[in-house]
C-alpha cells in the first residue's frame, strides 16, 4: 500500500489505522518534505511503516513511482493520504483483478459515506476528465463493471504491469496523472475493472485546497494536452492536437474579456480591472493559466513526443474502441456559443465528426441569439456614453493648438454623432 504525504499529519492518524484494520501487510509513505512533524508521528505510533523521505513536495505521481519502486507485493495499492479505508476496501479491490484487468478502482465516498466522490470516469476528446456522480447520494448511483481510468485516490494494480507502463508520468506532477495512465492501459491491450463495494471515504481534496486555485487550473490545462499528444493514435493525434492548440488560445481570448466588435473604442476590460473587479481579475489568470499551459507543453514538445513513441510502442487496441469508454466526449467545457460553433465547425471539417457523436453535442445556435442580443445593447449603451461624452465637448470650447479635437467636434456640430464616430473608428484601425 502505498500513499503520498506533505503535511498531512492530521490525516495520517485515520488513514493508517484503517490500511492495518483491513490487512495491508505493507504499508509505504512517500514524504514530500513534510514539516508538520509527519513523519515523527509515524517512527513514534507506527515504526513498521516504510516511509521515503524526499527534500520537497514533488507532487503525486513521481512519488507514487518511488512508492512503486520499493514495493515487495504483486499488487499495488494506491490510497490518499486524506482518505481512510474500508475494512472491505482491499479485499473486494483484489477480489476484482484479473490478467485482462489488471487494474481496479475503487468507489470513493465523503467522508461520512454518504455521498459519491467517485463512482466512474469521463473523459472530454481533449483530455479534461470528469468523476462521475460526483455529490450523489450513494444509494442512488449504479454499479459499474469497468471504467477508462480509475482515481489514482485509491486504486489496485499488478505492480509488473505499472512497471512496464512506466507508472505514472512525472511530468504531470498531480491532476490527470491517473487518466494517462488508464487510457494506457486500454491502448496496451488491458482494462480497468470497477469494484464498487472497494469504498474508501475522502475528506476532499485537502492537500490542493493549500495551493492556489490557479496552480490547479494549470496542471489541469496543461496535462490535458499532454494526454491529448500522448495517447491519441496518429490519424487522431494529427488532427485533435492542432485543434487542442487553436481552441486553448480562442478560451484565452474569451477569459480576457477582449471583443472584436469593441476593442479599439472600448477598454471594459481594462476597466474591469481597474475596478478591483475579482471575477475578471480570475478569468484573466484563468486566460494566462491557458497561454502558459500551452507555452510549457510546446516548450518540452520534442520529449513529449519521445514518450508518445513509447506509449504508441505499446498499442494492441485501436482508439475506435477505447472513445466508446470516453462516455462524453462532446462535454461543454465554455459556456460560450460563438466558441462551441467554432468548435463544431472544426470538428466537421477536420472529419472528427466519423470519431465523434457530433449528432449529441449540445447545439449553440439557440443561445447565439440572446448573446448577439445582449451584444447589440451592451454596444448601444457605449454608444449612448459616447455620445453623452460628445455633448459635454460641444459645451466646453476647445483650448488652443488641439486642430484635432477642433475637427472632432466641428464634425459633431456639422454631421453629428453617429457619422463622425464612424470616422474616428477608420481613423483608428488606419492607425493600428
Amino acid at each position: 500500500m502505498i500513499t503520498v504525504n506533505w503535511n498531512g499529519r492530521g490525516h495520517l492518524e485515520h488513514l493508517v489505522p484503517s490500511l492495518q484494520a483491513c490487512g495491508c501487510g505493507e504499508i509505504i509513505v512517500v514524504d514530500n518534505g513534510s514539516s508538520d512533524g509527519s513523519k515523527e508521528y509515524l517512527r513514534r505510533r507506527h515504526p513498521q511503516v516504510q516511509i521515503i523521505e524526499n527534500d520537497c513536495n514533488r507532487g503525486f505521481a513521481g512519488p507514487s513511482n518511488q512508492g512503486a519502486q520499493a514495493a515487495r507485493g504483486r499488487c499495488l495499492a494506491f490510497i490518499n493520504n486524506d482518505m481512510r479505508a474500508d475494512p472491505g476496501w482491499l479485499e473486494e479491490g483484489l477480489a476484482r483483478l484479473s490478467p485482462e484487468r489488471p487494474c481496479v478502482a475503487s468507489r470513493i465516498l465523503d467522508w461520512e459515506g454518504k455521498r459519491i466522490d467517485f463512482n466512474g470516469s469521463s473523459l472530454q476528446y481533449l483530455g479534461f476528465a470528469l468523476q462521475q456522480d460526483i455529490g450523489e447520494l450513494a444509494e442512488r448511483v449504479k454499479d459499474r463493471d469497468e471504467v477508462l481510468f480509475p482515481c489514482g485516490g485509491a486504486m489496485l494494480i499488478e505492480r509488473q504491469v505499472f512497471l512496464d507502463l512506466e507508472g505514472f508520468d512525472p511530468d504531470y506532477f498531480a491532476i490527470f496523472e491517473d487518466v494517462d495512465l488508464g487510457w494506457r492501459l486500454w491502448l496496451s491491450g488491458y482494462g480497468v475493472a470497477f469494484a464498487p463495494r472497494s469504498i474508501a471515504y475522502h475528506r476532499g481534496h485537502a492537500t490542493f485546497a493549500r495551493h492556489a486555485n490557479e496552480r490547479m487550473r494549470y496542471l489541469m490545462h496543461r496535462n490535458a494536452l499532454l494526454t491529448v499528444i500522448k495517447n491519441y493514435e496518429e490519424e487522431l493525434f494529427q488532427k485533435v492536437f492542432p485543434l487542442a492548440v487553436r481552441l486553448a488560445i480562442r478560451r484565452a481570448v474569451l477569459l480576457s474579456g477582449v471583443e472584436r466588435e469593441s476593442f479599439y473604442l472600448w477598454a471594459e476590460a481594462r476597466r474591469q480591472l481597474r475596478s478591483g473587479d475579482e471575477a475578471a481579475q480570475e478569468r484573466w489568470i484563468d486566460a494566462l493559466n491557458h497561454l502558459v499551459a500551452l507555452d510549457d507543453v510546446l516548450e518540452r514538445l520534442p520529449q513529449v513526443l519521445e514518450k508518445r513513441r513509447r506509449v504508441q510502442a505499446l498499442r494492441r487496441r485501436p482508439d475506435s474502441e477505447i472513445l466508446e469508454r470516453f462516455d462524453d466526449p462532446l462535454r461543454r467545457i465554455v459556456e460560450d456559443p460563438e466558441y462551441e460553433m467554432e468548435e463544431q465547425s472544426w470538428l466537421r471539417l477536420l472529419a472528427l465528426d466519423r470519431h465523434l457523436p457530433l449528432e449529441q453535442a449540445p447545439d449553440p445556435r439557440s443561445r447565439q441569439a440572446d448573446r448577439l442580443s445582449a451584444k447589440v445593447e451592451d454596444l448601444r449603451r457605449q454608444l449612448d456614453r459616447l455620445q453623452r461624452q460628445g455633448t459635454q465637448a460641444l459645451a466646453t470650447p476647445p483650448p488652443a493648438g488641439r486642430p484635432g479635437l477642433k475637427a472632432f467636434l466641428d464634425s459633431l456640430r456639422k454631421d453629428g454623432p453617429g457619422l463622425t464616430l464612424k470616422r474616428v473608428a477608420r481613423r483608428l484601425r488606419r492607425g493600428l
